[in-house]
């Protein structure tokens, strides 16, 4: 009886450790982005950014991603491409000092699978999104979230002039996402990255 009892506890325990909104370490957490420049590989990352993640196993509806990210805090590791990053042509964060992505609605695919469809908006432009994230529990009780998906530059007016030239710049730009969520007893849902 203790058995079965322990063994639907622990059952319970699993089902529910999304069901609150976790806190998200920010010093563990990163939204890198990959473009290819005449063919290679330029990497850069923001610094800044905010989420709220809220999954419940039990009430998938109910569960939400909710994710902002600071334009400003783009680096690439070179002043000169940051610059030219956040300026009018590209990110232009003197208009659109934020990027955001708001779920509207999750599914399990199993085995800490997800499928998040929500909108994304990025420079101002906002597009309809279909991503898949992983979330594998650790044995300290932090949960990592992560994903990779593909953008397409045009869909969010992302560069300009010889910036749109395939040939110059890639009309593809790989975003990775890594968030290490708190066990779910903290009690901050959101938490800026530094």
């Amino acid at each position: 009886m203790y058995k079965s009892t322990l063994a639907i506890c622990l059952l319970i325990s699993s089902a529910i450790a999304f069901a609150a909104p976790r806190a998200v370490l920010p010093e563990e957490g990163q939204i890198e982005f990959v473009v290819k420049e005449m063919g290679v590989p330029v990497s850069g990352k923001f610094k800044r950014f905010d989420a709220a993640i809220d999954i419940d196993a039990t009430k998938m509806e109910k569960s939400s991603v909710n994710i902002r990210i600071d334009i400003g805090s783009l680096t690439t590791g070179s002043d000169e491409a940051d610059s030219l990053a956040v300026g009018p042509d590209w990110l232009d964060k003197a208009r659109a000092p934020y990027a955001s992505f708001k779920s509207a609605a999750i599914r399990e695919l199993g085995k800490g699978r997800y499928e998040v469809k929500g909108t994304l908006n990025i420079h101002g432009k906002e597009r309809e999104l279909l991503i898949q994230f992983n979330s594998t529990d650790q044995a300290s009780g932090k949960t990592i979230v992560t994903s990779e998906f593909v953008i397409k530059r045009e869909d969010f007016n992302i560069g300009a002039g010889l910036w749109n030239e395939v040939d110059v710049v890639s009309p593809e730009i790989l975003v990775k996402v890594r968030l290490a969520l708190l066990p779910p007893a903290a009690k901050s849902s959101t938490v800026s990255s530094r």
